[in-house]
Protein backbone atom coordinates (compact mmCIF):
# COMPACT_ATOMS: atom_id res chain seq x y z
CA UNK A 1 0.00 0.00 0.00
CA UNK A 2 0.96 3.50 -1.30
CA UNK A 3 0.90 6.56 0.54
CA UNK A 4 1.70 10.05 -0.41
CA UNK A 5 3.26 12.59 1.68
CA UNK A 6 1.03 15.42 3.59
CA UNK A 7 1.50 18.71 2.38
CA UNK A 8 0.61 21.67 4.78
CA UNK A 9 1.35 25.24 4.06
CA UNK A 10 4.27 27.34 4.36
CA UNK A 11 3.96 30.11 7.72
CA UNK A 12 3.81 32.45 4.85
CA UNK A 13 1.00 30.92 2.79
CA UNK A 14 -1.09 31.07 6.05
CA UNK A 15 -0.36 34.52 6.63
CA UNK A 16 -1.09 35.42 3.26
CA UNK A 17 -4.22 33.50 3.75
CA UNK A 18 -5.19 35.36 7.14
CA UNK A 19 -4.57 38.38 5.72
CA UNK A 20 -6.63 37.69 2.28
CA UNK A 21 -9.33 36.61 3.69
CA UNK A 22 -9.93 39.64 5.77
CA UNK A 23 -9.96 41.44 2.86
CA UNK A 24 -12.06 39.70 0.60
CA UNK A 25 -14.71 39.09 3.77
CA UNK A 26 -14.70 43.06 3.79
CA UNK A 27 -13.41 43.00 7.30
CA UNK A 28 -10.68 45.09 5.87
CA UNK A 29 -11.88 47.79 3.48
CA UNK A 30 -10.20 49.83 0.69
CA UNK A 31 -7.71 52.60 2.37
CA UNK A 32 -7.46 50.65 5.56
CA UNK A 33 -4.14 50.82 6.60
CA UNK A 34 -2.44 47.47 8.29
CA UNK A 35 -0.77 47.66 11.66
CA UNK A 36 2.93 48.11 11.37
CA UNK A 37 4.81 45.03 10.59
CA UNK A 38 6.24 44.63 14.09
CA UNK A 39 2.76 44.19 15.43
CA UNK A 40 1.48 42.63 12.80
CA UNK A 41 3.86 39.67 13.34
CA UNK A 42 3.02 39.82 17.76
CA UNK A 43 -0.84 39.51 16.69
CA UNK A 44 -0.34 36.69 14.22
CA UNK A 45 2.63 35.04 16.17
CA UNK A 46 5.01 34.92 13.22
CA UNK A 47 8.20 36.51 12.55
CA UNK A 48 8.41 40.04 11.20
CA UNK A 49 9.77 38.62 7.75
CA UNK A 50 7.21 36.24 7.35
CA UNK A 51 4.68 39.09 7.55
CA UNK A 52 7.20 41.19 5.49
CA UNK A 53 7.12 38.32 2.29
CA UNK A 54 3.55 38.34 2.44
CA UNK A 55 2.29 42.11 2.37
CA UNK A 56 5.12 42.17 -0.82
CA UNK A 57 2.94 39.24 -2.32
CA UNK A 58 -0.22 40.86 -1.61
CA UNK A 59 1.12 44.02 -3.13
CA UNK A 60 2.19 42.01 -5.91
CA UNK A 61 -1.67 40.83 -6.23
CA UNK A 62 -3.24 44.34 -5.81
CA UNK A 63 -4.57 43.81 -2.56
CA UNK A 64 -1.90 46.23 -0.76
CA UNK A 65 0.07 49.05 -1.11
CA UNK A 66 3.04 49.80 0.36
CA UNK A 67 4.37 53.18 0.46
CA UNK A 68 7.30 54.18 2.12
CA UNK A 69 6.95 56.30 5.58
CA UNK A 70 3.60 55.66 5.29
CA UNK A 71 2.33 52.39 5.99
CA UNK A 72 -0.06 49.64 4.07
CA UNK A 73 -3.06 50.18 2.85
CA UNK A 74 -5.60 48.13 1.20
CA UNK A 75 -6.22 48.40 -2.05
CA UNK A 76 -9.58 48.19 -3.76
CA UNK A 77 -9.13 45.20 -6.24
CA UNK A 78 -12.83 45.32 -7.44
CA UNK A 79 -11.86 48.91 -9.56
CA UNK A 80 -8.60 48.28 -9.99
CA UNK A 81 -7.51 44.46 -10.07
CA UNK A 82 -4.64 42.47 -11.75
CA UNK A 83 -4.30 39.26 -13.28
CA UNK A 84 -2.94 38.18 -9.51
CA UNK A 85 -6.08 39.15 -7.68
CA UNK A 86 -8.71 36.75 -10.17
CA UNK A 87 -6.37 34.28 -8.76
CA UNK A 88 -6.31 34.54 -5.68
CA UNK A 89 -10.24 35.22 -6.07
CA UNK A 90 -10.66 31.75 -7.75
CA UNK A 91 -8.29 29.76 -5.35
CA UNK A 92 -10.18 31.66 -1.92
CA UNK A 93 -11.44 28.23 -0.61
CA UNK A 94 -13.60 30.64 1.87
CA UNK A 95 -17.27 31.34 2.44
CA UNK A 96 -16.63 35.07 3.70
CA UNK A 97 -16.60 37.64 1.28
CA UNK A 98 -18.21 40.93 0.76
CA UNK A 99 -21.90 41.01 -0.49
CA UNK A 100 -20.58 42.59 -3.88
CA UNK A 101 -18.01 39.78 -4.91
CA UNK A 102 -20.15 37.27 -3.95
CA UNK A 103 -23.25 38.88 -6.21
CA UNK A 104 -20.53 39.46 -8.49
CA UNK A 105 -19.34 35.60 -8.69
CA UNK A 106 -22.78 34.48 -8.88
CA UNK A 107 -23.72 36.44 -11.89
CA UNK A 108 -20.66 35.24 -13.58
CA UNK A 109 -21.31 31.54 -12.61
CA UNK A 110 -24.82 32.19 -14.01
CA UNK A 111 -23.21 33.78 -16.90
CA UNK A 112 -21.31 30.78 -18.44
CA UNK A 113 -23.35 27.89 -17.12
CA UNK A 114 -26.47 29.09 -18.76
CA UNK A 115 -24.39 29.24 -21.83
CA UNK A 116 -23.14 26.19 -21.28
CA UNK A 117 -26.74 24.87 -20.53
CA UNK A 118 -27.73 26.12 -23.96
CA UNK A 119 -25.07 24.65 -25.97
CA UNK A 120 -24.87 21.03 -24.05
CA UNK A 121 -27.98 20.72 -26.21
CA UNK A 122 -26.20 20.62 -29.11
CA UNK A 123 -23.36 19.52 -28.38
CA UNK A 124 -22.84 17.17 -25.47
CA UNK A 125 -21.84 13.32 -26.29
CA UNK A 126 -23.08 10.48 -25.40
CA UNK A 127 -21.16 9.42 -22.52
CA UNK A 128 -20.93 13.24 -21.02
CA UNK A 129 -25.24 12.36 -20.77
CA UNK A 130 -24.46 9.18 -19.14
CA UNK A 131 -21.64 10.67 -16.56
CA UNK A 132 -24.02 13.22 -15.44
CA UNK A 133 -26.85 11.41 -15.34
CA UNK A 134 -25.02 8.70 -12.60
CA UNK A 135 -24.34 12.14 -11.11
CA UNK A 136 -28.13 12.82 -10.69
CA UNK A 137 -28.62 9.54 -9.81
CA UNK A 138 -26.01 9.61 -6.89
CA UNK A 139 -28.11 13.16 -5.69
CA UNK A 140 -30.84 11.86 -5.49
CA UNK A 141 -29.65 9.70 -2.68
CA UNK A 142 -29.27 12.76 -0.69
CA UNK A 143 -25.99 12.30 0.66
CA UNK A 144 -25.14 13.78 3.85
CA UNK A 145 -22.53 15.78 1.84
CA UNK A 146 -23.56 16.41 -2.40
CA UNK A 147 -20.62 18.66 -3.04
CA UNK A 148 -18.50 16.61 -4.86
CA UNK A 149 -21.23 15.41 -6.43
CA UNK A 150 -22.46 18.67 -7.84
CA UNK A 151 -19.13 20.19 -8.37
CA UNK A 152 -18.35 17.00 -10.60
CA UNK A 153 -22.12 17.43 -12.45
CA UNK A 154 -21.88 21.07 -13.13
CA UNK A 155 -18.13 20.40 -14.58
CA UNK A 156 -19.36 18.22 -17.10
CA UNK A 157 -22.01 20.22 -17.81
CA UNK A 158 -19.51 22.96 -18.93
CA UNK A 159 -17.64 20.44 -20.69
CA UNK A 160 -20.51 19.22 -22.78
CA UNK A 161 -20.70 22.78 -24.12
CA UNK A 162 -17.90 21.77 -26.13
CA UNK A 163 -16.49 25.39 -25.36
CA UNK A 164 -12.83 24.38 -23.50
CA UNK A 165 -12.31 28.30 -22.05
CA UNK A 166 -15.68 27.68 -19.99
CA UNK A 167 -14.92 24.39 -18.99
CA UNK A 168 -11.18 25.75 -17.67
CA UNK A 169 -12.78 28.86 -16.16
CA UNK A 170 -14.91 26.27 -14.24
CA UNK A 171 -12.31 24.75 -12.72
CA UNK A 172 -10.11 27.31 -12.11
CA UNK A 173 -12.88 28.63 -9.51
CA UNK A 174 -13.06 25.03 -8.08
CA UNK A 175 -11.83 25.82 -4.57
CA UNK A 176 -14.41 28.92 -3.84
CA UNK A 177 -17.53 27.19 -5.70
CA UNK A 178 -16.89 24.41 -3.73
CA UNK A 179 -17.04 26.29 -0.49
CA UNK A 180 -20.01 27.79 -1.79
CA UNK A 181 -22.13 24.49 -2.38
CA UNK A 182 -20.74 23.00 0.73
CA UNK A 183 -21.91 25.96 3.01
CA UNK A 184 -25.33 26.21 0.87
CA UNK A 185 -26.02 22.69 1.93
CA UNK A 186 -25.12 23.29 5.35
CA UNK A 187 -27.89 25.83 5.42
CA UNK A 188 -31.24 25.41 7.35
CA UNK A 189 -33.91 25.72 4.35
CA UNK A 190 -31.56 24.19 1.78
CA UNK A 191 -33.31 21.44 -0.50
CA UNK A 192 -31.42 18.69 -1.44
CA UNK A 193 -34.43 16.75 -2.77
CA UNK A 194 -35.87 19.75 -5.20
CA UNK A 195 -32.11 20.27 -5.91
CA UNK A 196 -32.06 17.10 -7.32
CA UNK A 197 -35.52 17.23 -9.32
CA UNK A 198 -33.73 20.64 -10.74
CA UNK A 199 -30.88 18.71 -11.56
CA UNK A 200 -32.65 15.83 -13.32
CA UNK A 201 -35.27 18.40 -15.41
CA UNK A 202 -32.06 19.82 -16.50
CA UNK A 203 -30.60 16.49 -17.80
CA UNK A 204 -33.88 16.02 -19.67
CA UNK A 205 -33.90 19.58 -21.32
CA UNK A 206 -30.76 18.80 -22.91
CA UNK A 207 -31.32 15.01 -24.11
CA UNK A 208 -34.30 16.73 -25.69
CA UNK A 209 -32.14 19.60 -26.66
CA UNK A 210 -34.49 22.40 -25.54
CA UNK A 211 -32.03 25.28 -25.30
CA UNK A 212 -34.91 27.41 -23.75
CA UNK A 213 -35.69 24.97 -21.42
CA UNK A 214 -32.24 23.89 -20.11
CA UNK A 215 -31.19 27.74 -19.74
CA UNK A 216 -34.19 27.82 -17.48
CA UNK A 217 -33.54 25.26 -15.67
CA UNK A 218 -30.06 26.36 -14.68
CA UNK A 219 -31.02 29.39 -14.04
CA UNK A 220 -33.13 27.69 -11.47
CA UNK A 221 -30.89 25.23 -10.23
CA UNK A 222 -27.81 29.05 -9.22
CA UNK A 223 -31.18 30.99 -8.03
CA UNK A 224 -31.83 28.06 -5.23
CA UNK A 225 -29.10 28.14 -3.95
CA UNK A 226 -28.15 32.29 -4.38
CA UNK A 227 -31.35 32.54 -2.18
CA UNK A 228 -30.00 30.05 0.48
CA UNK A 229 -26.70 31.86 0.88
CA UNK A 230 -28.29 35.35 0.68
CA UNK A 231 -29.69 34.93 3.93
CA UNK A 232 -25.95 34.67 5.39
CA UNK A 233 -25.96 38.85 4.28
CA UNK A 234 -29.19 39.73 5.75
CA UNK A 235 -28.41 37.75 9.37
CA UNK A 236 -25.02 40.14 9.35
Amino acid sequence: MLFTKIETPSLKETCVQTLLAKIISGELQPGDRLPPERDLAQMLCVSRSIVNQSVLELESMGFLKIQPRRGTTVCDYRKRPTPQSLAALMSYGGVDMEHAIFEDLMATRLLVERECARLACKNIFPETLAKMQTLADALEQAPDDPTDILYQFHYHLTQASGNSVYSMIFRGFEPVLCALMRQHYSEKGADLAESARLHRALLQAIHEGNEAQAEAQLTAILSQGVSVLERRYDTR
